[in-house]
C-alpha cells in the first residue's frame, strides 16, 4: 500500500519515473492491441504533449509506488492560454495496473510553462470517466481500515491526535479487480483546528490489499474544475 498525502507543497518528480514517458504514450510491451483503449490523444505540440505526459506518469507511479508497473494512455487534452507563455493543461486519461486487463479512467490538471517547456504537479482524480464503473454499497470494513490508515499518517505526519470524520463516502467497482473507495470531509486537530480533507483510494480485492491511498489537506480542487 502507497499512502500520500499533500497539504499544498509540490512534490519532487522522481527522476526514473520522468524517464519512463514512453508509458504515457504506449502501453506495456506485453499487451496486445486488442487490450488497448482508443490512440492516445495530443495538443499537437510534441514538447508540450511529453512534458504533461512526464508530469502523469510520474505522479501515478509515485502514488502507486511499491507496486504493479503503470501504463498511462491520455485519451482527452485540452490546453486553454492564461498568459503569453502558460497554459492550463486538462483532460482524462486511463492507467492498468501490471497485465490486468481492465483500465482505470482518471481525469488530470496541470500548469504548462511554454518558457522552460516543463509542466507542474499535476492534479489527479481516478475514476468518473466513461460507464465502465458501477457503484456499489460502501463496505464498512474496508472504510474502517481507510479511516484507520489515513488517521495514523496523519498522525505520523502532522503529529498525534488527529481525528477524522467522513461526510461522503463513495465506493464504485473499477473493473472486475478493483473497488474505488473515495471519502471527503473534516480532520480535527484539537487546539489546531479543523481542516478539510479528500480522500482517494484504491482496493486490490484479488490481493486483498490497497493499492493506493492518497489524501489532500485543507481547500483542495477537482482536476475536473
Amino acid at each position: 500500500m502507497a499512502l500520500r498525502g499533500k497539504s499544498g507543497a509540490q512534490r519532487a518528480l522522481t527522476p526514473w519515473l520522468v524517464g519512463t514517458l514512453a508509458l504515457a504514450l504506449a502501453a506495456s510491451a506485453g499487451a496486445t492491441s486488442a487490450e488497448l483503449p482508443r490512440a492516445p490523444a495530443g495538443s499537437g505540440d510534441e514538447t508540450l504533449d511529453n512534458a504533461v505526459a512526464a508530469v502523469v506518469v510520474a505522479a501515478l507511479g509515485e502514488q502507486f509506488a511499491g507496486h504493479e508497473p503503470i501504463s498511462i494512455r491520455l485519451d482527452v487534452v485540452d490546453v486553454v492560454s492564461t498568459s503569453e507563455r502558460d497554459r492550463v493543461v486538462s483532460g482524462e486519461g486511463r492507467l492498468r495496473l501490471g497485465d490486468d486487463p481492465d483500465w482505470i479512467g482518471f481525469r488530470y490538471r496541470t500548469r504548462y510553462d511554454g518558457s522552460f517547456g516543463n509542466a507542474g504537479y499535476p492534479e489527479l482524480v481516478l475514476g468518473g470517466v466513461g460507464d465502465v464503473e458501477r457503484v456499489v454499497p460502501n463496505d464498512a470494513a474496508l472504510v474502517r481500515q481507510l479511516d484507520d490508515q489515513v488517521v495514523a499518517e496523519l498522525d505520523r505526519t502532522q503529529g498525534g491526535g488527529a481525528r477524522l470524520q467522513l461526510d461522503r463516502i463513495d465506493t464504485a467497482e473499477a473493473g472486475h479487480r478493483f473497488l474505488r473507495i473515495d471519502a471527503s470531509g473534516i480532520v480535527d486537530f484539537g487546539l489546531r483546528g479543523l481542516t478539510p480533507i479528500r480522500i482517494e483510494s484504491l482496493y486490490d480485492t484479488a490481493r486483498s490489499t490497497w493499492q493506493r491511498v492518497y489524501y489532500e489537506l485543507g481547500l483542495v480542487g477537482d482536476a475536473s474544475e
